[in-house]
């Protein structure tokens, strides 16, 4: 996409202006200021251009494309002269030290840079037009496409959802599943008070056959005698949806053929509907978009009650005053799956084999609960001539990448896609990025965020903001507090839309490296299978001029743990080479050739060379062991002296490393993430040269004789910036008679999230040094961090904690001050706690307010904790049902469950 282009260019611009290393000299400056200003309105020009999904998306994307390869272009022009300058300068600057090292300087070749970038100026300027062009004639055209869409209503709802789960013979009542979601929603309309009944869901989950269930159920009908069921869609016009509304409630022949009637004329003839009966209305908005529609007909007919069915939470959040009933529509239990997939290949035929049904099941599983997998799934097997057979179907079921589920997800495309068409131009490219990570990967939240800020598409303190937006689009999923994921079939549309549009490739077989046609000029490889490089034809693959122009090497692969060749030798203007999953046995010494490099993440079997200084522009630097070897320092590895060098560093993890001793007039000004370093590189004197640190991980490993207190949380106080701290003991000594290994000390004010992971065994009493942090919303205890029978919290005490995690501890008993204790506290975990008796009753208040405040919902998790516990969390959960049950998820399971 041309948004993403512009975004790297933009970075790149960015870099040589503000670079410490280098010097445009002549009138370089001054054009590359120029440039970058240019750049950035163009860039805006694009956001709106493609923002507005109502006008004929082909030709606008096409121009898009058009404008993306003259960006592509441009930069890879100015990135190439770049970097063929500074290569010349590396060998005459490289003994130099300090601040005098590699000042290097660049002479553009302003001519020939200026033909490339008025090449893509005039290519938006031709978007611009046709865009106008669109705009102007999208009236007329929506028209007559109006008309058209009247005769295909119904196969529209067959398309937008999972109206197919129905079926077979047409007969609504033979739907699988979700009857629980039916009876409360059922319940909720006919007997209840909320003005706006709303489900909520990614495509496909089965929300329109829902509603349907729901809107022909006798009871409903007996309650509302007026009803009208209405599908609106992206596109919509309020003077359709209200015609069709009256069709409904007031027959056909009200309406004359070829009569036009304004929008004021259609809400006079509902009113006088309303007024004429004293009916109870109902009127369903199926695959509702935006909240203007619902708004409206709540505002206008105080006496309707409206339902709405819509993949994005979002509009119904963003009118706080109106009394909804938002219900998140869940995905299908295992055997909701097996039951729906059995119905639709079998039909009422007698039951199958045991050797069928359990190959069944596994196929209904790696459909993830979602209907429309399952329903698209059971119709490619029904139409097979080996449907019934146990050795085929175990083929199916043991390969995610099958072709009928790979046939299946190509089906479903034309329903997901919308989902993704709606999303702004910021959110496209944070959500196609996500598709480089393996099928059905759990994504860690924090390397996610790493990814997104160094690629230049979301700005670090916009993350949760983005990636909130994401899920509350249906679209990206978070089962977990600190992972997200994509479902199996957005996944595969991510993908197909990503290589589309030269987003990234990815790399999973040998034939997608030897179709060297399509690495051509791309930007992103994604290798998503490791061995894949010890391949000869691999290897000779990357040193192909066909991907000389990458500037992203992401293998997302599991982790490979013998070495593989990797030649960087020709991948002169790469930036990120995330190889965590790859093991060196020694550090890649090319790497340090590739001027332009920005994030830097290796799995190493030995010490970061000084060398690694001449990465000026390295702002990551992510350094793994393939085996943690402890010394008897308690030290797994030593960083050099040139790190306090490069002064762009943002990031550095180097699991066990220890800061070397800064220089005196040492200060990284950019550094704000240092995680598992040494407690020895918690000085004083290295914390107060980093003062802008806001994320700091302390790895503690134990050598055998360790018994002395450490000192490394001393001096965390004069990190006034710092907002999140983790430190956890890699080898605890998991005995009742330990003592105090680190001192608890005075932590600054600006916490915000802290996490203890290890046998530290801090006494509960000693927890007010914690709970006074004024600005605390996350703690985490793990691992015995704290340990006692009782523990006692007060009502002053974590005034804004919202997460509070412990897992194993020897806890029995724990109790409140009052009912204001922990009142900002929205998730709660608990996880092998096997002697707790009791969950303070306290944390079941103010679940009213909570609703005014229209928070998604509360969590309480229980896993593996003693029987008591749980007794008491049910009872809990009971007393709140008449209140707020839809806004309490409670989450009790075992981790054989996991398992």
């Amino acid at each position: 996409m041309s948004y993403a282009a512009l975004i790297s260019l933009h970075e790149t611009l960015d870099r040589l202006l503000n670079s410490r290393r280098t010097v445009l000299v002549n009138s370089c400056r001054e054009f590359t200021q120029v440039l970058k200003e240019e750049v950035a309105s163009r860039k805006e020009t694009v956001k709106k251009l493609k923002s507005n999904t109502k006008i004929n998306r082909k030709r606008i994307n096409g121009l898009d494309e058009q404008i993306r390869e003259a960006v592509h272009k441009f930069e890879d022009a100015l990135e190439f002269h770049v970097s063929n300058q500074l290569l010349t300068q590396y060998s005459e600057e490289e003994e130099k030290l300090g601040e005098d090292r590699i000042r290097l300087h660049l002479d553009l070749d302003i001519e020939v840079l200026k033909q490339d970038f008025d090449s893509f100026t005039q290519e938006l300027k031709k978007m611009k037009d046709a865009y106008g062009h669109e705009l102007s004639n999208f009236l007329s055209e929506e028209e007559e496409e109006d008309d058209d869409d009247d005769d295909d209503d119904d196969d529209d709802d067959d398309d937008d959802d999972v109206i197919h789960l129905s079926r077979p013979g047409g007969d609504e009542s033979e739907m699988v599943g979700l009857s629980d979601q039916f009876i409360h929603t059922r319940n909720s309309l006919t007997t209840r008070s909320f003005k706006v009944t709303a489900f909520f869901g990614m495509a496909g989950i089965g929300k329109t056959s829902l509603a349907k269930k729901v809107f022909r159920d006798p009871l409903v009908s007996n309650h509302f005698t007026k009803r009208a069921f209405v599908t609106v869609g992206l596109n919509y016009k309020l003077e359709r949806v209200l015609l069709r509304i009256l069709k409904q409630v007031m027959g056909d022949m009200v309406i004359t053929e070829g009569q036009e009637l304004s929008l004021d004329r259609l809400r006079e003839m509902i009113h006088q509907c309303l007024k004429k009966n004293d009916d109870k209305f109902l009127v369903v908005l199926d695959d509702v978009w935006n909240e203007k529609l619902w708004s409206y007909l709540v505002d206008s007919f105080p006496r309707i009650k409206v339902f709405v069915t819509t993949r994005v939470k979002e509009i119904m959040d963003s009118c706080p005053f109106y009394d909804i009933a938002l219900i998140n529509i869940r995905f299908l239990d295992k055997k909701e799956s097996w039951d729906l997939l059995r119905k639709k290949v079998f039909g009422n035929e007698s039951k199958c084999s045991y050797e069928l049904e359990e190959a069944g099941k596994k196929i209904a599983e790696r459909c993830e609960g979602l209907p429309l997998t399952i329903v698209t799934v059971a119709e490619i097997l029904s139409r097979s001539d080996d449907k019934k057979t146990a050795k085929y179907w175990n083929k199916i079921a043991a390969n995610v990448r099958h072709s009928v589920f790979v046939d299946a997800y190509d089906q479903m495309h034309k329903v997901l896609y919308p989902s993704y068409e709606y999303l702004n131009q910021e959110l496209k490219a944070c959500f196609l990025y996500m598709g480089v990570f393996p099928q059905t990967y759990e994504i860690p939240s924090s390397k996610l965020k790493e990814m997104w800020v160094v690629e230049g598409l979301c700005p670090g303190n916009e993350f949760d903001f983005t990636l909130r937006h994401l899920r509350f689009s249906s679209i990206v999923l978070v089962r977990k507090t600190t992972t997200c994921c994509l479902s199996s079939p957005i996944w595969h549309m991510c993908n197909k839309e990503a290589t589309k549009i030269k987003f990234f490739r990815g790399l999973d077989i040998l034939d997608d490296i030897l179709a060297k046609e399509d690495l051509k000029s791309q930007h992103r490889l994604c290798v998503r299978n490791n061995v894949l490089f010890g391949i000869e034809d691999i290897y000779d693959s990357m040193t192909s001029v066909e991907i000389s122009t990458v500037r992203s090497l992401l293998c997302t692969g599991p982790y490979h743990q013998y070495p593989v060749p990797i030649c960087l030798e020709y991948l002169r203007l790469l930036r990120i080479l995330d190889a965590l999953n790859v093991r060196f046995y020694e550090f890649p010494m090319e790497v340090v050739n590739i001027a332009q490099l920005v994030y830097l993440a290796l799995t190493l079997d030995e010490n970061i060379p000084p060398s690694i200084f001449k990465l000026w522009n390295l702002q990551y630097l992510i350094v793994h062991p393939h085996l943690s070897i402890v010394e008897p320092d308690g030290i797994s590895s030593y960083l050099p002296m040139e790190i306090w060098d490069m002064k762009f560093l943002n990031h550095l993890q180097v699991v066990g490393g220890k800061l070397p001793i800064p220089r005196e007039n040492s200060l990284l000004e950019n550094f704000s993430t240092l995680l598992d370093v040494s407690p020895q590189s918690c000085t004083e004197y290295n914390l107060t040269r980093i003062p802008n640190l806001k994320k700091l991980g302390i790895r503690i490993e134990l050598g055998p004789n360790d018994t002395e207190p450490l000192t490394c949380f001393d001096h965390i106080s004069h990190l006034t910036k710092l907002e999140t701290l983790e430190c956890v003991i890699a080898n605890p000594r998991i005995t009742s008679e330990v003592g105090v290994l680190v001192p608890l000390s005075i932590f600054p004010s600006s916490l915000e999230k802290l996490t203890l992971t290890g046998n530290f065994g801090y006494p509960w009493e000693e927890m007010s040094m914690i709970s006074s942090l004024p600005n605390l919303r996350e703690l985490i205890l793990q691992c015995y961090a704290f340990r006692g029978p009782k523990w006692r919290v007060e009502r002053d005490e974590f005034p804004r904690l919202r997460v509070l995690s412990i897992e194993e501890t020897d806890i029995v008993q724990w109790t409140f001050g009052d009912r204001q204790c922990l009142k900002n506290l929205d998730t709660l975990s608990m996880k092998h706690c096997y002697r707790l008796q009791e969950i303070p009753h306290e944390l079941g208040r103010d679940y009213r307010e909570m609703h005014i405040r229209k928070e998604s919902s509360r969590k309480i998790e229980l896993v593996d904790c003693n029987p008591a516990a749980l007794a008491c969390v049910n009872k809990l959960v009971k007393a709140l049902s008449r209140v707020a049950s839809s806004r309490l998820v409670l989450d009790i399971h075992s981790s054989w469950d996991d398992a």
